[in-house]
């Protein structure tokens, strides 16, 4: 029954590559192939490294012990399909473009943490996106949210230079109610972009205060 639910639900509202338009899926399998991976850097200065693991020498300041990200936002088409979810409202794509890609087996066991919305934004758009990428990729794995949006900020990809995005973001997190329990806990961040990588690194320093022992941080892209 279901079965025949899809296809006539299909039928009446077809799906179409938010790449390339094709009819049949919101990201067809010849562009889902083709959207290249994202090069590692250390979440905490941005430069090149083995595995996104955090350099010793940026590993002083309380911070993340490292950063995955997987598509390379500098590509159009890597652009298309977050723009697709953020502004489109499209949460079916989360699970289409995530769909095969596993965590790294060390890391199956820590708790998975999205990065927040204010409570404006999320009820204006219906979803936090973050929660959905981290609820696709870690089905078998806790996911608490752990951070609360302190106060309302301007939106980060609308601010001009890493000084201003570092003002913006500055303070505007909080342990949450749910996060008073990750003391001593491995847990990962996850957002759907890293650009200057000053909101993890905000997000981060909350989690450490409050007792967090490891924080990684998991990207859709960078």
């Amino acid at each position: 029954m279901a079965a025949i639910l899809d296809f006539v639900f299909d039928f009446i509202f077809p799906k179409f590559c938010v790449v390339c338009g094709q009819e049949g899926a919101f990201l067809c399998r010849k562009c889902k192939k083709d959207l290249p991976a994202a090069l590692q850097v250390c979440p905490m200065c941005t430069n090149p490294s083995i595995y996104g693991l955090t350099h010793d020498y940026c590993g002083k300041k309380p911070g993340m012990e490292g950063l995955i990200a997987i598509f390379d936002y500098k590509n159009e088409a890597v652009r298309k399909v977050i723009e697709a979810i953020k502004f489109g409202f499209n949460r079916d794509l989360v699970g289409e473009v995530l769909a095969g890609w596993e965590l790294p087996k060390k890391l199956k066991k820590t708790i998975l943490v999205p990065v927040p919305l204010h409570r404006w934004r999320e009820n204006w758009r219906g979803f936090n996106q973050a929660e959905l990428i981290g609820r696709q990729l870690g089905k078998e794995m806790a996911l608490v949210n752990g951070l609360e949006r302190t106060r309302a900020t301007n939106q980060q990809a609308r601010t001009v230079n890493r000084g201003m995005r570092a003002e913006n973001i500055k303070g505007a997190f909080g342990l949450s109610r749910e996060g008073e329990g990750l003391s001593g806990k491995r847990v990962i961040l996850v957002d759907d972009v890293f650009t200057s990588g000053v909101t993890l690194r905000e997000c981060a320093k909350t989690l450490k205060k409050a007792g967090v022992k490891q924080v990684w941080g998991l990207v859709l892209a960078r």
